[in-house]
């Protein structure tokens, strides 16, 4: 089973937003987030099997953090503006907390003796990618029309362990547990 932990975007105007900025970016070459899938995404775990996702759960469930208030705004992209691959919006407000779950959730699955690759942390949404490099222009005539575009802030009340299941048609994302905060 792929899986994932992640924040959802908890407020339907908020994901409105992201949702609508990254439609204005839908050309070939580009592919962008399904509204379903819209999130921020705080540990890939890869493919695991149904023990280590027991395992995963038990760790997750030890982890307790308060509610916090996650503002989103601006854009950027990776690895760079002059090589942008992806394109996503950020973390205005509730950065520092998202660090700091991101950081225990590490601690929590290292300390039950789960190891995954560690990865650079940057809380984001992540909108759309860019497929084809010959649409790189256009992207960023659009990008910078959105750049400062403010998505609006909601309240973080739980993370989620996620599968993804990879189609043709993109991921299909399933929550396998919810973590109440």
């Amino acid at each position: 089973m792929r899986c994932f932990i992640a924040v959802d975007i908890e407020d339907d105007n908020v994901r409105n937003k992201l949702f609508n900025v990254a439609k204005n970016f839908d050309m070939n070459g580009v592919k962008i987030v399904e509204y379903e899938n819209l999130h921020i995404t705080l540990k890939f775990l890869g493919e695991i099997n149904e023990k280590i996702v027991e395992e995963v759960i038990e760790a997750l469930s030890r982890i307790y953090f308060k509610k916090f208030k996650v503002h989103i705004a601006e854009l950027g992209a990776f690895p760079s503006l002059k090589n942008p691959r992806v394109i996503w919006a950020g973390i205005k407000e509730g950065f520092s907390e998202l660090v700091q779950l991101y950081n225990l959730i590490e601690n929590e699955l290292l300390n039950s003796g789960l190891r995954f690759p560690k990865e650079d942390f940057h809380p984001h949404v992540t909108l759309l990618r860019i497929k084809d490099n010959k649409v790189v222009n256009q992207v960023m005539i659009r990008f910078n029309q959105f750049f400062n575009e403010d998505f609006g802030n909601f309240l973080v009340t739980h993370f989620s362990l996620k599968s993804s299941q990879l189609t043709p048609k993109g991921p299909i994302y399933s929550n396998v547990k919810i973590f109440q905060l």
